[in-house]
């Protein structure tokens, strides 16, 4: 049913505004600690996309704080395919503060507007107060020290360490692979020069990386740490050893500036990073978390910085010390887009355009012309890794391909937010070509008549023919690339055949517990990867939009997948989530969101195996006493799923909201279409919504307004009504506000009142 709209002729540029103080408002997220923390799972934490300091106490030193020292792209390269051992990251040391009474109270908390820690150790014979911060635009840390009483004395130091696989560290904690022969790097060499101490680690490759401190008093007597990390494998390979000169010369040049001029650039950076969107949910819990995690990614990425990995620049030994590519890194890039911080997603395909000719490489000779794939796990700042092809439907030999299709994925969707066609149609079209050929090249004809998958691996569960997560892939990709070919008027030879088999394309494989795994493999154990289901959630291709008619098998799957209690960790639930948000069931996203997020005691007695500990006090991930960067993360995704979602062309307002959230409100999330959309809720029902249009492109938007919607913008935009959906046209700059009913009498976007019993809930209290 048509209806028409009753159109209101103004400006709505500057009637929609974010009214947010700042300071006060992220205060009440800061994490807070009131007692030492004991380890990396617990600690406060501060870095500007290389450079990263986490603080706990000391496991070596007594009555010792330590600020564990990271540096993303510090890792080995002793051969050219990515190895767990030979191209792992690789520990730099600690930063140790030891005070010369014992240690009575400790109050500490990481300011998330400024992205700094501040803390206060009251001693015995006095009291050490502390700033740490990693300047935004600096290779250093710096540290700042106030004392009083005997504290005068503290002592500071930096404790070395020698540069060894990340994984083989871990695997000796847990006495594991102790059949592994690794051969250790050189020593690290101490030098002191013009008070400066610096610490050259050598590597069995030739090259080296650097550290360098210093400890200056002031004239106010307090003291200022200098602390930086060299390496110049990142940026001079050919001539990569002598980091410790450019340490050395790190630490001068910092020595000569003024401190309040760097503090004050690097608050700039930050005080603009958290004003580019806003999220307020009636949660103060949920609310924190989302917005520590913005800090997170924030302090663990920046434009030109290297890609995100399970570790961000913090250290830790680890099982998993490469970049792993069929989950980890996607979900860890899932949030940046969404929030408007499409500057911080940039490293990541930025990767994929340096390596296309790895990426083509790593296909057999025969795929080369036309396919390009990854292989899981790749190294840090190279996607060289073969894989195995075949166009033999008889294979039986796994075919492991989801990397690349799914990072394209991603890539189109980034395109898709800032509205840029000429990248669209010089980069990323030929290279999601080259990855959904692999599937063109492989798809076989049976005596159906159809196409079929071949024999593949689905992750993490198992190999099998027509594998659900392959089919959902090579159909997206299909659509998108006919889609792209059609919208940039491009001749491709490829059309065809591409049209032929997205036509033909054998479905999924069903059972009475819903979407299988593959052919003859149902989903009959639990298991944490929702690969199976991709065809709901991330792609959206079985929709409840499309096809209706689906909607109980969609139901069905997810409701199995969850049900099979076991192999938990948090994505497995924010993927359930999501997988529920993408059906519109808000209350069951929320349970599974809420499941995501619990902190149950890391030590003492254990609890009961279907209820694992999640998450830390710091909203860190442990799995196995292994770091996982992507996971707390997903579960951010998972909250924006349920407020805005932009799959199929349209987006939708408030899709998935719990029943218990009767008020929300976000500014300027980013969709497809490159469209900046904000949105309050009050009482249950949309209060307005205000789209800006960055590249000027038709608006399609599916609201939850009852009745006519009215307008308020351009007097050139074209409006349409069709029941719930709307459908604006507006130029590129031009905003409209959609409402119904008595126009607001305010457009003003606003935090929810937070009770002072509900602030700062992570950290340790």
């Amino acid at each position: 049913m048509f209806v028409t709209a009753f159109h209101l002729i103004c400006k709505a540029q500057g009637e929609v505004r974010l009214q947010v103080d700042w300071p006060n408002y992220l205060a009440q997220h800061d994490l807070t600690w009131n007692k030492m923390p004991n380890d990396y799972f617990e600690g406060a934490f501060v870095g500007n996309g290389l450079l990263g300091a986490i603080l706990f106490q000391d496991d070596q030193v007594p009555n010792t704080i330590r600020f564990e020292i990271g540096r993303t792209d510090v890792y080995d390269h002793r051969t050219p395919e990515p190895s767990a051992y030979e191209t792992s990251r690789l520990p730099i040391g600690q930063l140790l503060i030891t005070p010369v009474g014992q240690i009575i109270k400790t109050h500490l908390r990481t300011d998330l507007w400024n992205a700094e820690i501040r803390g206060e150790l009251v001693t015995t014979e006095g009291t050490i107060s502390f700033r740490c911060f990693v300047p935004s635009a600096e290779e250093l840390i710096v540290v700042n020290i106030k004392t009083s009483g005997k504290e005068k004395a503290v002592k500071c130091s930096f404790r070395p360490q020698l540069a060894q696989s990340a994984r083989y560290m871990a695997k000796r904690a847990m006495n594991l692979e102790l059949n592994v022969v690794y051969q250790q790097n050189p020593p690290f060499i101490v030098e002191k020069k013009e008070g400066i101490e610096t610490i050259t680690q050598p590597l069995l490759m030739g090259d080296d990386y650097a550290t360098a401190w210093s400890d200056h008093t002031n004239a106010d007597q307090s003291r200022t740490l200098l602390l930086t990390v060299a390496n110049r494998w990142g940026k001079f390979r050919k001539h990569a050893s002598g980091s410790a000169i450019d340490a050395l010369a790190t630490i001068k040049g910092a020595q000569k500036r003024s401190m309040i001029l760097m503090e004050k650039q690097h608050r700039q950076w930050w005080h603009a990073y958290y004003p580019a969107s806003f999220v307020s949910i009636p949660d103060a819990r949920l609310e924190s978390f989302y917005w520590i995690q913005l800090y997170k990614l924030a302090s663990a990425t920046h434009p030109n910085r290297p890609v995100i990995d399970l570790l961000g620049p913090w250290f830790k030994p680890t099982s998993w010390p490469l970049l792993w590519m069929n989950l980890n890194v996607q979900l860890t890039y899932y949030t940046l887009g969404i929030t408007n911080h499409s500057d911080l997603e940039k490293n990541l395909y930025d990767l994929l355009e340096k390596h296309k000719d790895q990426m083509i490489a790593n296909v057999p000779p025969a795929f080369q012309n036309d396919c390009a794939g990854i292989r899981n796990p790749v190294g840090y700042d190279d996607l060289y890794n073969p894989l195995f092809l075949s166009e033999d439907p008889k294979n039986d030999k796994e075919l492991n391909i989801i990397v690349l299709p799914w990072l394209m994925q991603m890539y189109y969707l980034h395109n898709q937010r800032i509205g840029n066609d000429q990248q669209l149609r010089d980069s990323i079209y030929p290279l999601m070509r080259r990855a959904f050929n692999v599937y063109m090249r492989i798809l076989y004809k049976g005596e159906d008549g159809l196409y079929h998958i071949p024999y593949t691996y689905s992750d993490e569960y198992g190999n099998a023919g027509e594998t659900s997560l392959n089919i959902a892939l090579a159909r997206w990709g299909f659509k998108t690339l006919i889609a792209t070919a059609t919208k940039l008027s491009i001749n491709d030879p490829y059309l065809p055949r591409w049209k032929d088999m997205l036509s033909k394309m054998a479905d999924y494989q069903t059972n009475e517990n819903g979407i299988m795994v593959g052919k003859d493999l149902p989903f009959a154990k639990p298991h944490r990867h929702y690969s199976h289901l991709f065809a709901i959630f991330p792609l959206y291709d079985m929709n409840i939009a499309d096809e209706p008619v689906r909607i109980p098998l969609m139901k069905r799957s997810i409701q199995h997948y969850t049900d099979l209690d076991g192999d938990n960790c948090i994505y497995k639930f924010s993927g359930a989530a999501s997988l529920w948000a993408a059906l519109g069931n808000g209350d069951s996203s929320l349970k599974w969101l809420q499941r995501s997020l619990e902190v149950l005691p890391r030590f003492g007695i254990p609890p009961a195996p279907s209820r694992i500990p999640t998450l830390t006090q710091n909203t860190f991930y442990s799995e196995r006493e292994n770091p996982t960067f992507e996971s707390p993360i997903s579960s951010s995704r998972s909250m924006l799923d349920m407020l805005m979602q932009d799959w199929g062309g349209t987006i939708r307002v408030f899709p998935a909201v719990p029943s218990a959230w009767t008020q929300a409100s976000f500014y300027q999330l980013l969709t497809q279409g490159a469209f900046l959309v904000s949105a309050i809720r009050e009482n249950s029902t949309t209060k307005f919504i205000h789209i800006k249009s960055l590249a000027g492109a038709a608006c399609r938007i599916k609201t939850d307004f009852a009745g006519s919607v009215q307008f308020s913008g351009p007097k050139t935009a074209h409006f349409r009504q069709t029941g719930s959906m709307v459908t604006i046209d507006l130029k590129k700059g031009e905003e409209a506000i959609l409402f119904t009913g008595k126009r607001p009498e305010s457009f003003a976007v606003k935090p929810l009142a937070v009770l002072p019993t509900n602030a700062n809930s992570w950290g340790i209290h």
